[in-house]
């Protein structure tokens, strides 16, 4: 059975959790929360019920919810996260969609984060289906490279605010990872031969359209072990309103919040030990580009090193150096193998002879 399909995979994996210290700024930052839960509880025991507080009372569930995702509860978080969505089922301040679906993907609650994803609140974010093509070609499952450049989320998503922003990455990196378990993890796409390429052409247009999202996540993804030094799961984060949304970190800081905060690398890695070379091939290795086709860079261009640069930043340059290096390592072993392969195959035709 697939890693992803245990439960216990996830809640033993790495990156899950929280670790607990017992002193230091840890046992500091772990007292403030429960404080802050308790408080929390009696505002709500306080506050009652009716039309006239349910505003109020919605605000303090989806602070609640947060405070106890973090803490590690993941099944009270997501009641309190959905009776917060049930007071406001718009979500029109995009506070509950996104964590909500984080805990349903990191607690493996496939139906849940399934009927989240295709639903009200992501499709709007969603780039739109392409046309269906009727051609060959449309029938093999391509490179990323081969895919015409995959829109970001709606005007809203790509050009609102960071909340609106965020979710849309969460829908789209979701949406891609559930593709990935479906057609690479468990082969229920093999309905029939068409339907099987149509999955695995959709499975690399997912992919792409979460990248073009936000690509600093594809690339924690591709090149995780370089990016964990760096950024462990339990990485004590500033707040994300802190960081502008103008600010040239905002997208990495984004990218930390979904990895980080939301505890969803484990999610990822868990499917099969083939996911980072999957998401490394279709985004990041080279391809013969179309005639006249204009190269890019496979990473996104992080701005020139500055005096007062942050530390996110500053350490993002060091993991992407990292990542270079793994990147490399990556393709000799593949190499490696692929002859190895060769050579043992070659041995047993002769033997045949």
């Amino acid at each position: 059975a697939a890693r992803w399909e245990v439960k216990e995979a996830n809640k033993n994996g790495r990156g899950t959790r929280r670790k607990r210290h017992h002193g230091g700024g840890e046992a500091i930052w772990e007292t403030k929360q429960r404080l802050r839960v308790k408080v929390l509880q009696r505002q709500l025991q306080r506050l009652g019920e009716g039309a006239a507080v349910s505003a109020e009372r919605r605000k303090l569930m989806v602070e609640l919810g947060l405070l106890t995702a973090d803490a590690g509860r993941a099944k009270l978080a997501m009641e309190q996260l959905a009776a917060a969505l049930e007071l406001d089922p718009e979500d029109a301040d995009f506070a509950v969609r996104a964590p909500l679906l984080c805990l349903y993907m990191e607690e493996a609650k496939t139906e849940e984060a399934v009927e989240l994803v295709i639903g009200p609140l992501f499709k709007p974010l969603m780039p739109a289906a392409p046309a269906k093509k009727t051609s060959k070609a449309s029938a093999k499952a391509p490179k990323a490279a081969a895919v015409a450049k995959a829109p970001a989320g709606d005007a809203g998503a790509a050009a609102g605010g960071g909340e609106s922003r965020f979710a849309a990455a969460v829908g789209l990196y979701s949406r891609a990872v559930l593709k990935y378990i479906k057609v690479a993890v468990l082969g229920e796409h093999r309905t029939d031969p068409g339907n099987a390429a149509a999955e695995e052409v959709e499975l690399v247009r997912f992919l792409c359209e979460a990248r073009a999202q936000n690509p600093f996540i594809a690339e924690f993804l591709a090149f995780a072990p370089a990016f964990e030094k760096h950024f462990p799961s339990d990485a004590e984060l500033p707040p994300i309103e802190d960081t502008p949304l103008e600010a040239v970190e905002r997208p990495l800081r984004e990218a930390l919040e979904y990895i980080c905060r939301h505890r969803q690398l484990a999610v990822w890695m868990d499917t099969d030990e083939d996911i980072r070379k999957f998401v490394r091939e279709q985004l990041f290795d080279e391809e013969d580009e179309e005639p006249g086709a204009e190269e890019e860079p496979p990473m996104r261009p992080l701005p020139a090193a500055a005096a007062g640069d942050g530390q996110i930043l500053l350490r993002w340059r060091k993991a992407r150096e990292e990542a270079m290096e793994l990147w490399a390592e990556d393709l000799q072993a593949e190499a490696e193998e692929d002859a190895k392969g060769e050579g043992e195959g070659g041995e047993e035709d002769a033997k045949g002879e």
